[in-house]
């Protein structure tokens, strides 16, 4: 049996409560819009998919990630037009399509969701992560939230190249803003963190930024029914036929 801490909140009230006096304290006293994402499993990493899928040298993923990304813009077709490089990549990342990005959002219903969507639960927690705390060790942001056009310049033109033409990267994470014009990154309240040219997970290169907060499992059944009255459901998160489908078996029990 899983043994209770003392300190762990036992009503909804008191997690929220410890949520916000955490964010009212240290490094989190001055963060406006503190970004939030959803783990079902204690063994889940903050690593794009990009990193997860191809651990090899750093041309080994340059050329997956440069591979995906001209395949994924010629075979898309004329069904779908991209205005970027960015919205591309950004429609890739939520098809399931490895990147370098991981996705966040500024709703923490949303967080919750992705962490209790599970049959099967290990530990679910949320990362909070403070984005302009995130931003100030890099000199191409200092500090503000980077607009992806224009504080990184063209996406293929910059990630696509560094291995070929030496182009200046940045090292570590920075949180970027992207234009919502995918119908999930709007849907979800969506932004990103895009790895640089340390493959290291967030929780070891991005220390004072981030904070973990532990889902207490006696809360699991009460959160779930919270976040469903606040309207967060399969459909509002995928707003697609299969959102749709998954809401409704879900709505009927199927």
């Amino acid at each position: 049996m899983k043994k209770v801490s003392a300190s762990e909140p036992k009503t909804l009230d008191a997690f929220f409560d410890s949520i916000e006096t955490r964010l009212k304290k240290g490094h989190w006293k001055d963060c406006p819009l503190p970004l939030f994402r959803g783990h079902s499993n204690f063994e889940y990493e903050l690593l794009p998919t990009l990193h997860r899928a191809y651990k090899k040298t750093k041309k080994d993923i340059w050329t997956l990630e440069n591979n995906l990304y001209c395949d994924f813009r010629s075979m898309v077709g004329p069904r779908v037009r991209f205005n970027s490089s960015w919205e591309t990549v950004f429609a890739m990342r939520h098809e399931g399509v490895p990147t370098r990005l991981l996705d966040w959002t500024e709703n923490i219903g949303m967080a919750l969701f992705f962490a209790l969507n599970s049959s099967t639960f290990n530990k679910p927690h949320i990362w909070v992560l403070n984005p302009y705390k995130l931003n100030k060790r890099e000199p191409i942001t200092k500090g503000a939230l980077a607009n992806p056009e224009e504080d990184l310049g063209d996406y293929q033109a910059t990630y696509g190249s560094y291995c070929i033409k030496k182009v200046r990267l940045h090292k570590l994470p920075i949180a970027v803003y992207p234009n919502r014009t995918n119908e999930r990154l709007f849907a979800q309240k969506g932004w990103f963190t895009i790895h640089g040219t340390d493959e290291r997970r967030m929780e070891v290169t991005c220390r004072g930024a981030l904070e973990k907060i532990e889902i207490p499992e006696k809360l699991i059944p009460k959160l779930k029914v919270l976040i469903t009255y606040f309207g967060v459901n399969s459909y509002s998160v995928y707003p697609d036929f299969k959102g749709l489908c998954d809401f409704l078996k879900e709505t009927y029990g199927y």
